[in-house]
Formats: C-alpha cells, sequence, structure tokens
C-alpha cells in the first residue's frame, strides 16, 4: 500500500512539472521585427569611399537598377562616401561606359584611383523576369473558372566589391531575389505604389549597399509567449505591440507585468529586448538575469547569444570601442541567421537531474534531436 501511495505521488509530481514545464517550454514564442545595425561584409574602419560602377546587362533593366543604387545609398550615413557613375566621370573625365553600352572596367578604376576610392561597387544582371503580364481578355467574364497565376518579379545580380589600391577583387556576391522574399526582408517596401518591379530592383540594390556600407537592417526578434502565469495577458498584451513596431508601448506592458509578478521570466526576456532595441545593451544584459527559470541550467543563454551579436554587430558597424564591461562570451557567437541562436552546448546526460528523464521533454538549452540521441537514464 505505500509502495503503492508513492509511486501515486510520483506520478502526480511528474503530471504536474510537465503541466508547468509545457506552460514554460512548448510553443511558447512569437517574433516581432526590429532594426539593428550590421557591419558590411568587407568591414573598413572610419569612413568608407565608394564608386559605384556602371552595371552590366540589359541596358535599360541597368539603367533602372543604376537610379535605385542612389535611392537605395544609406543616407544620412557618416560612415560612407559614394560616387557614382556620372559624378566618377566628371571626376575622371573618363567614359565608363563603351560603345556596346557595358562597362570599361579600366576606366571605372582609373576614374575611382583619381577620386580618392577605396572601392568598387559594380553589378552585372544575370538574368531578370520583370515584365508586366499582358492582359486578360477573359479575365472579366462572368463565369471563369481558373484565375491566372499571380505574376513574381524577379531578378539575379551578380556584385563584386574590388579594391582600388590593388585592382583585386575582393568579394563577389549574387544575390537573387522575387517579389515577394523582397516585402518579407524589406516589410515597408509592400507600403510603396512602386509596383513588384520597382520592389524587386530596390530590394536588389538595398542588397548590394551591404556589401560595403553599415545598414541598419530589419530583423526578426523571438519574443517570450507565457501561458499559465500571472501577468501572462499583460506580457502578450506587449508583444502585440511589439509586433506592430512599437518597442516603447511593449516595453512599458513588459515593465508592468515584471514588477507585479518579478518570476514571470517571460515579461523579464521580453524586456531584455526592449532594451536591445533602443541599442542599451547593458541593461539588456541585467534584466536577462532575471529571466532564470526556477529549473536548473541556463535557458537564457540562447537569448544572451542574441543579445551579444546585436551588440558585436553594432559595434562592428559604427566602429566603436570595446564596452568597458567587455563582452560576456569569451568568443563571438557564430551567428546562424537574423532570427536564429545556436543553443547551449548540452552537458552530458549522467550529469543532469532525475527530472530530465521524463519523456518527450527536452532539458533547457537542448534541441530535440539532442535529447533523442542521448540515453535516457532512470
Amino acid at each position: 500500500m505505500r509502495d503503492a501511495t508513492l509511486t501515486k505521488n510520483i506520478s502526480i509530481g511528474h503530471v504536474c512539472l510537465m503541466a508547468v514545464w509545457l506552460a514554460q517550454c512548448v510553443g511558447c514564442h512569437m517574433t516581432a521585427p526590429m532594426r539593428t545595425w550590421r557591419a558590411s561584409q568587407v568591414p573598413k574602419p572610419g569612413m568608407v569611399r565608394v564608386a559605384i560602377a556602371p552595371i552590366g546587362g540589359d541596358p535599360a533593366l541597368a539603367e533602372r537598377l543604376q537610379n535605385m543604387m542612389m535611392v537605395a545609398q544609406p543616407n544620412p550615413n557618416p560612415l560612407i562616401a559614394a560616387l557614382h557613375p556620372a559624378d566618377l566621370e566628371r571626376v575622371g573625365g573618363i567614359q565608363l561606359v563603351s560603345y556596346d553600352s557595358q562597362p570599361n572596367d579600366m576606366a571605372t578604376l582609373s576614374a575611382s584611383r583619381q577620386a580618392g576610392m577605396d572601392y568598387i561597387l559594380q553589378g552585372y544582371i544575370l538574368n531578370a523576369d520583370l515584365d508586366s503580364p499582358p492582359p486578360d481578355p477573359e479575365q472579366n467574364k462572368r463565369f471563369r473558372i481558373f484565375k491566372p497565376k499571380e505574376k513574381v518579379e524577379s531578378i539575379a545580380v551578380h556584385w563584386t566589391v574590388t579594391d582600388v589600391t590593388s585592382g583585386m577583387k575582393i568579394k563577389e556576391q549574387t544575390y537573387s531575389t522575387n517579389r515577394l522574399q523582397a516585402e518579407k526582408q524589406f516589410p515597408d517596401l509592400a507600403m510603396q505604389a512602386q509596383g513588384g518591379e520597382g520592389r524587386v530592383l530596390m530590394a536588389s540594390a538595398r542588397q548590394s549597399w551591404a556589401l560595403v556600407a553599415p545598414t541598419n537592417d530589419s530583423i526578426n526578434a523571438t519574443l517570450d509567449l507565457p501561458w499559465m502565469m500571472q501577468g501572462s495577458s499583460q506580457v502578450r498584451k506587449g508583444n502585440g505591440y511589439a509586433r506592430q513596431g512599437r518597442w516603447d508601448l511593449a516595453e512599458t506592458e513588459w515593465q508592468e507585468a515584471a514588477s507585479l509578478h518579478p518570476w514571470n521570466t517571460a515579461a523579464w526576456t521580453n524586456l531584455s529586448l526592449a532594451a536591445v532595441a533602443k541599442e542599451d545593451f547593458e541593461l539588456a544584459r541585467n534584466r536577462l538575469k532575471h529571466a532564470n527559470t526556477f529549473l536548473p541550467g541556463d535557458s537564457t543563454f540562447p537569448t544572451l547569444t542574441w543579445i551579444e551579436q546585436r551588440q558585436r554587430d553594432h559595434h562592428q558597424a559604427l566602429n566603436l570601442p570595446t564596452p568597458e564591461s567587455g563582452w560576456t562570451l569569451a568568443s563571438p557567437p557564430i551567428s546562424v541567421g537574423p532570427e536564429q541562436v545556436p543553443p547551449s552546448p548540452p552537458r552530458d546526460i549522467k550529469e543532469m537531474p532525475w527530472w530530465t528523464a521524463i519523456p518527450f521533454i527536452p532539458p533547457p538549452g537542448w534541441t530535440w534531436k539532442q535529447w533523442w540521441t542521448q540515453p535516457i537514464v532512470l
């Protein structure tokens, strides 16, 4: 009888613990847009002087993309100075385009040296599908069964970065994008009335600038989404503001929830992200210290890694010195994407407490793959 009672109590304890854990760890995340600085792919201390070379490929399309390069130039930006083809021709007194409307690389290099440029950024249009579909004479028929497939404009451009001093290519990158990808990467383009073709060209131009200039990009920050905890409704209200880009209103909601319910880890985690949104990384770390759960292990490691990566990008992009407090992590985190952060390295399962043996639930900081490939210790 005693053994049966003990077994029953342990089973109830397991169920309660699993319920709490599920409330903390299962389906508890959503994303919100945030603008952060990102260093160029060919970083250089101080101001970078870039010569924009004539774009190769279809002349009419190249001219449109060339105009988009001027519109998309990071401006005002004290760390970037650019000369476009017309400016280079005036400085160097050399025609940069040959008789067949293709760029003259030697003329561009010579003009860039005379102008004292650091790099040459040049693109070549590999392929594009930007023409609008012809009007469908059947589209106004009353009994139409099949609708025409929506046009998705696309373009592929190969970009090169050349060091002006040596004349050597130091970076090559091909960007392929379509209208749907462009609107996802640059949400503001979806609000512009320049049509699908214009949005694709603008996205391609913005991508090219990221090769040589620091950019203030929109990325997705992962928010905690709590359930079955005091203050959860207020945290979720703040999440709604963050998803709209209103980080100031979101921070107010999360701060009130954290003040009334200090054990609400989601409120503290999201408050640390709100600090990142206003580029206060020290405050972000201090807030994150409150977000460690009562369960063993550091469940905040992925968020800490993400914050550190954003701060390192910020300092590198704006040519800032190392923070006085130093870096939290001994080495730079491995960046695997704007929304993803590598989980903390799993410990040997034998070193974990007894509750790690609960089936179907990985411990904090473990991926499902890491969990399932470890032996279960009973």
